[in-house]
């Protein structure tokens, strides 16, 4: 029987978000100032800093909404694949693998996985924070030892269930 489920979670902002953009906000206004106040004088043309405006606001625009991001996580017959979107207009694949080659899987705990070494740690959590967020570990060709850290629900955690070899399965999950 093929297993296939999906699930979509949105990342919530952080003071980390709201500072970059009050940060980009700033930077465009300083940039718009110096392009009135200074280049409009010293070149005598409108354009230019016309152009400078609008490009700032479109700039800011742009960047503050790719800190809105979602992850989708998809899991078909063992294989889990999760990609990021960007503000619903771009998608980039961030790792795929079989959940056959985890080395570990379990609940998140920030201070239990600070004293490990990993050659890359994928946050794709809806809040790394919450009680619902899991870690996977696993080697991969891209990033070699990496965690991955999730929101799943119960379908795709029963779909990565499914995947995984039945002893991990049973120290992670008990015998149901």
């Amino acid at each position: 029987m093929d297993i296939f489920t999906e699930q979509i979670v949105k990342r919530k902002l952080t003071g980390k978000d709201w500072l970059i953009s009050l940060g980009l906000v700033l930077a465009a206004s300083i940039l718009i100032y110096v392009s009135i106040f200074i280049l409009l004088p010293l070149t005598g043309l409108p354009m230019i800093p016309l152009i400078v405006i609008l490009g700032s606001i479109y700039g800011v625009y742009w960047l503050i909404s790719s800190r809105n991001l979602e992850y989708e996580y998809s899991v078909t017959n063992g294989d889990l694949t999760v990609d990021k979107i960007i503000n619903k207009r771009r998608r980039k694949r961030m790792v795929s693998f079989d959940v056959r080659d985890a080395e570990e899987i379990g609940k998140y705990d920030a201070t239990k996985l600070a004293q490990r070494q990993f050659d890359k740690t994928l946050m794709a959590a809806e809040d790394e924070t919450a009680e619902n967020t899991w870690y996977i570990m696993a080697r991969t060709p891209k990033y070699g030892r990496m965690v991955l850290v999730f929101t799943p629900n119960e379908k795709v955690l029963d779909g990565i269930k499914a995947g995984l070899p039945r002893q991990m399965r049973i120290d992670v999950f008990g015998r149901n």
